[in-house]
C-alpha cells in the first residue's frame, strides 16, 4: 500500500455547481456524444473515531469535481457535483475532454456530523483538509489534459479522525485491503471496470 498523507482543516469559499446527479434517483443513461468523454471514479471514507465510531462509508457521498477544457478556442472551467452509488462509484457523462480534479467531498460521519473535505495546493501537491464551508471550485494546479474517451479518477480514499485530520490516498483497485480500520477489509474494482460490467449499455466501452 502506498504511504498515506496527512492534512489539516482551514476555510474555503462557496460556489454554484452546474452538473448534478444523484444515486437516489438511479442512473439515467445518456447516449455518448461525439467528441465528449465519460468521467468515472469512486470514493471510500473511513471514520476513525468521530463520535467514537469506527466505520466506513461509500454510499451517498457528494463528490465535487472541477474540469478545465477548451471549447471554441476558449479555455473554460466548470464544476460538477455528483453522488456516489451504494458501492461508492460515480460517473459524469458527456463532458468535454480536458483536465479534471476531485476538489473535495461532502459526507455524513458520526451521528450528526456533516464533513466538508476540500483541497488546496502547496507547490504542485494537492492537500485535502476539513472545512466548515461549501466546497469551492478553485484549482491551482491542473493535471495534464486527458483527451480520451474515458477519464478515470480511480478510487479516492479518505480517512477522517476525531482530531480533525484527513488522510488521503488514491488506488486503482482494492483487493481484500486493510487501511486505517484494522478490522475492515475492502475489495473494490477499478471504476472503469465497475461501470463496464454494471452498465454494459452505456455505450462508452464498445
Amino acid at each position: 500500500m502506498k504511504k498515506m498523507i496527512i492534512y489539516f482543516s482551514l476555510l474555503i469559499v462557496p460556489v454554484l455547481f452546474l452538473e448534478c446527479a444523484s444515486s437516489n434517483r438511479g442512473l439515467v443513461i445518456q447516449r455518448p456524444e461525439k467528441g465528449k468523454s465519460l468521467l468515472v471514479g469512486a470514493v471510500l471514507v473511513e471514520n476513525n473515531g468521530i463520535d467514537e465510531l469506527y466505520r466506513s462509508k461509500t454510499s451517498n457521498i457528494t463528490v465535487v469535481v472541477v474540469g478545465k477544457y477548451v471549447e471554441n478556442g476558449k479555455e473554460l472551467t466548470k464544476g460538477y457535483r455528483v453522488k456516489t452509488d451504494k458501492n461508492g462509484y460515480f460517473l459524469i457523462q458527456n463532458i468535454p475532454p480536458g483536465s479534471y480534479v476531485l476538489k473535495g467531498i461532502e459526507v455524513d460521519v458520526g451521528y450528526t456530523n456533516r464533513a466538508f473535505v476540500t483541497s488546496r495546493w502547496e507547490g504542485d501537491m494537492q492537500h485535502y483538509y476539513r472545512s466548515g464551508e461549501v466546497i469551492d471550485y478553485i484549482v491551482r494546479v491542473w493535471p495534464p489534459p486527458n483527451m480520451g474517451k474515458i477519464i478515470n479518477l480511480n478510487i479516492n480514499y479518505f480517512m477522517l479522525d476525531n482530531a480533525g485530520r484527513v488522510y488521503y490516498n488514491n488506488f486503482k483497485a482494492l483487493k481484500n485491503t486493510v487501511l486505517a480500520l484494522k478490522d475492515h477489509r475492502y475489495t473494490m474494482v477499478n471504476p472503469e471496470t465497475y461501470f463496464k460490467e454494471k452498465y454494459p449499455d452505456l455505450g462508452w466501452f464498445k
